[in-house]
């Protein structure tokens, strides 16, 4: 079971509203968002369960001026650095 694992920072929007924005509605309703907000930053770690691999979401995630960082995680190693 492969997850795709990425960390953002942005305070614009809430996550719920700006993840369909970049990724699409349907992969936003596959992200688990754990979200920490204090005066400075707005950061989160997203994680998407049972990913499949596809090259567009991983491009999406990888042009985005927001993202800190991503991972393909494989049986607990990861596999692959995006960002």
């Amino acid at each position: 079971m492969s997850k795709l694992i990425f960390k953002m920072n942005y305070s614009g929007k809430r996550w719920a509203d700006y993840l369909p924005e970049i990724l699409g509605k349907d992969i936003a309703e596959k992200c688990v968002t754990e979200s920490e907000a204090t005066a400075k930053t707005d950061e989160a770690r997203i994680i998407i369960y049972d990913f499949d691999g596809n090259k567009e979401t991983i491009k999406k995630i990888k042009k985005n001026e927001h993202t800190i960082s991503a991972y393909i995680v494989s049986n607990n190693k990861v596999q692959k650095v995006l960002k």
